[in-house]
């Protein structure tokens, strides 16, 4: 059925730009709040440290043109996210370098440099939030060849006593990499796996046809509610004359007239409501209800909107009802039972009319 799909569509849309608007506010305070204590370092080392005092202009720039981008909203967030991070790592990187090749006491900014493959982790971790796995991963090694090869170009040649320790840092990083990567591959067998289960389940608890819960799926239902004794009003209602609008207009028409009918009643029902194909022609409807007089007047409202539908072909549809109440001792044939009862009852008395059976 087309119209609960579009919802569902509609739904899945709203939490996703909710989403995307939370993600947006918490990167712009984030952004604000880094700013200040940046400008803070700046003012105070740069003239101790040539790279503060040329990269963190360049960084409290860039903080502002990505809190500007944050606001526009027809930036797409992901290409404000892989601009972050490609910044982030470009300025830890030359950082790196900095440090590697123009510190005149390596030992003395080692514990600094040891601190910026620790932030190369957390990039890691961010980058396997934001990404696909496999781009996630190809920045790891990205970050990992690079660092690589600039301290393979500086340790070559001469033995230093910093270069087991930096041996190690790459190795630990290139583990922790490894290790978020199949994290995060274990992830996504396990959301495939997941989805791939809704998606059987849907299969087998909805009718092809109309695209409704269908007899497996309310029998659940019912049995659900009879354990939980919640109160429920069960609705049957079969079109009339079917079989003549399928001898007569074919049935492609028929199956047509089935959807439109479950679309019909559909819109007329309310969140809380129900309603199933409960087989052929007959349609089932689970209503949270135990005032006759409410259920009474939904079904008969139902019936009418059937009757002033303008059907496929301009075919006259109605629809008889047969109504009944849960009761505190029934089961789920017993419930049924009755409301089909009442439905045979309408049949017999004319047709397009709803009939009650009173719980025994």
């Amino acid at each position: 059925m087309s119209l609960p799909e579009k919802s569902s569509e509609e739904k899945i849309h709203l939490l996703y730009q909710q989403f995307d608007r939370r993600r947006r506010i918490f990167y712009l305070m984030a952004s604000l709040a880094s700013f200040p204590a940046i400008l803070a370092v700046w003012l105070q080392h740069r003239q101790e440290s040539p790279f503060i005092a040329w990269a963190y202009p360049l960084l409290m720039v860039s903080l502002l043109i990505w809190s500007l981008a944050l606001l526009w909203q027809r930036i797409p967030l992901t290409i404000i996210e892989r601009s972050v991070l490609t910044g982030i790592s470009l300025l830890f990187l030359s950082k790196f370098i900095f440090l590697l090749l123009f510190s005149k006491d390596l030992q003395s900014q080692w514990a600094e440099i040891e601190a910026i493959f620790w932030v190369f982790v957390f990039l890691f971790i961010i980058s396997f939030m934001t990404f696909r796995r496999d781009l996630a991963f190809g920045y790891c090694l990205t970050i990992i060849t690079l660092s690589l090869g600039v301290g393979m170009w500086y340790f070559w040649g001469f033995s230093h006593p910093l270069w087991v320790e930096f041996v190690r840092l790459e190795v630990r990083i290139a583990g922790i990499a490894l290790l978020i990567f199949l994290l995060a591959r274990a992830k996504d067998e396990l959301n495939q796996t997941i989805a791939e289960v809704s998606r059987i389940r849907h299969i087998a608890y909805t009718d092809v046809l109309t695209q409704l819960p269908n007899r497996r799926a309310i029998t659940a239902l019912i049995e659900e509610h009879l354990l939980h004794k919640r109160k429920l009003a069960v609705i049957l209602a079969d079109v009339d004359h079917f079989k003549r609008i399928n001898d007569t207009f074919g049935h492609e028409t028929g199956d047509r007239v089935l959807r439109e009918v479950g679309e019909c009643l559909h819109t007329q029902l309310r969140a809380s409501d129900v309603i199933g194909r409960w087989g052929g022609e007959e349609f089932i409807i689970l209503v949270l209800e135990d005032q006759p007089q409410r259920v009474d007047q939904l079904t008969t409202r139902l019936r009418d909107v059937i009757q002033a539908h303008p059907f496929t072909d301009n075919i006259p549809i109605t629809l008889s009802f047969g109504v009944t109440l849960m009761s505190d001792h029934d089961t789920l044939k017993t419930l049924v039972n009755r409301a089909d009862v009442a439905l045979y009852r309408a049949k017999n008395n004319g047709r397009n009319r709803v009939e009650w059976a009173e719980p025994g």
